[in-house]
C-alpha cells in the first residue's frame, strides 16, 4: 500500500512538474471528450426524435364500400402473420367519420366539405409497423391478390409519396449524423493517444538520469512505469472532468432551446438522473486512452 501511494506521489509530481506538457495533453482530452459526449447526447436526442417520429406512423389501407367483416377479418389476420406488424385496427366507416369530425372540429369549411360530400369516408385497416423504414413485408400481404381487391383503388396507402420521403429523409440524416459523430471521436481518441503517447516519451527522456539511479538503487521495473502511468490516468480524468462539465452546461443551457427541433427532454432527464454513472464512463475512458498511450511510448522508450 505505501508503494502504490508512492507510486501516486510520484505520478502526480510529474504532472505538475512538467506544466506546460500536461496542460496541453490535458486539453487534447478534455476536446475528445467533449466529442464523445458530444456524440453520445447527439445519438440518444436524434434517436429518441425518430422513435418519437415513427411511433405515429402507421400504414392506413383503405377498403372499397361493401367488404363483408369475414373479409376485413381475413385481411386482419394475414396482415397480423407478417413479422413486422405490431398492431392492426379496423376502423368503420362511422369511426372514419367521427374520427375526421373531432380532428379538423375547428375547420369550418372541411366540416362542410364533408357534409357536402355525404359524409363518405372509406373504412380502413391501420397497421402499427414494428420498423417502418421496413415495409416490404407488409406490402407483400397487402398486394396478395385476395386482399388487394379489398382495397378501394382511389385511395393509395397512407405512407406513400411525400410523407414517406420526409420520414425517410429524417432518417438518413439521423444515421449520417450518428456516423459523424463516431469518426469524429475515433479520430479524436488516435489524436489524443498521439499526444499523450509524446508527452510521456518527452518525460521519459527528461527523467533518464533518475531513472538510472532508481534502477541502481534496485527498484522494480513497475515502480518505475507507474508513476508515468499515473501521470497519463490524470490527463484522462481531470479532462473527463472538464468535459463533462461542458456537456451539462451546454446540454441543461441550450437543450431546451433545442425542443422545437428535437426530442431532448429524455436526454435531459438521463443525464439529470445519472451523473455518476456519466462521470464514471467518462473517466474510464480517458483513463484507458491515457494508459494505452502511457504503456505504448514506455514499451518503445523505457528499457528496464
Amino acid at each position: 500500500m505505501i508503494t502504490f501511494w508512492r507510486i501516486i506521489q510520484s505520478g502526480g509530481r510529474n504532472f505538475m512538474r512538467n506544466a506546460w506538457l500536461s496542460t496541453a495533453a490535458t486539453a487534447v482530452m478534455t476536446v475528445t471528450l467533449s466529442i464523445v459526449a458530444i456524440s453520445f447526447i447527439s445519438n440518444l436526442a436524434l434517436t429518441s426524435t425518430i422513435k418519437g417520429v415513427t411511433d405515429k406512423i402507421d400504414v392506413s389501407v383503405y377498403l372499397k364500400s361493401g367488404v363483408t367483416q369475414e373479409q376485413v377479418d381475413s385481411f386482419t389476420k394475414s396482415l397480423k402473420d407478417s413479422p413486422n406488424v405490431a398492431g392492426v385496427t379496423y376502423l368503420s366507416e362511422a369511426q372514419a367519420i367521427a374520427q375526421y369530425r373531432e380532428q379538423n372540429k375547428t375547420n369550418k369549411q372541411l366540416l362542410a366539405a364533408l357534409d357536402i360530400a355525404g359524409n363518405a369516408l372509406p373504412s380502413s385497416l391501420q397497421i402499427k409497423a414494428k420498423d417502418p423504414k421496413k415495409l416490404d413485408d407488409i406490402t407483400a400481404v397487402v398486394e396478395q391478390p385476395e386482399n388487394k381487391a379489398l382495397l378501394d383503388p382511389s385511395a393509395p396507402p397512407s405512407y406513400t409519396g411525400s410523407r414517406k420521403t420526409t420520414i425517410d429523409k429524417i432518417v438518413s440524416f439521423s444515421n449520417f449524423f450518428k456516423s459523424t459523430g463516431l469518426v469524429a471521436s475515433a479520430i479524436f481518441v488516435v489524436i489524443s493517444t498521439l499526444i499523450i503517447f509524446n508527452t510521456i516519451r518527452m518525460a521519459i527522456f527528461t527523467r533518464r538520469d533518475e531513472i538510472e539511479i532508481m534502477k541502481l538503487v534496485g527498484a522494480t521495473k513497475w515502480f518505475i512505469r507507474g508513476p508515468f502511468i499515473v501521470e497519463a490516468a490524470l490527463y484522462g480524468i481531470i479532462g473527463a472532468f472538464i468535459a463533462v462539465s461542458l456537456s451539462y452546461v451546454l446540454l441543461l443551457g441550450g437543450g431546451p432551446k433545442l425542443g422545437t427541433y428535437v426530442d431532448v427532454k429524455s436526454t435531459i432527464d438521463f443525464f439529470r438522473n445519472y451523473p455518476l454513472l456519466i462521470i464514471g464512463a467518462e473517466m474510464l475512458i480517458g483513463v484507458l486512452i491515457g494508459m494505452f498511450s502511457s504503456l505504448l511510448a514506455m514499451s518503445r522508450y523505457l528499457k528496464l
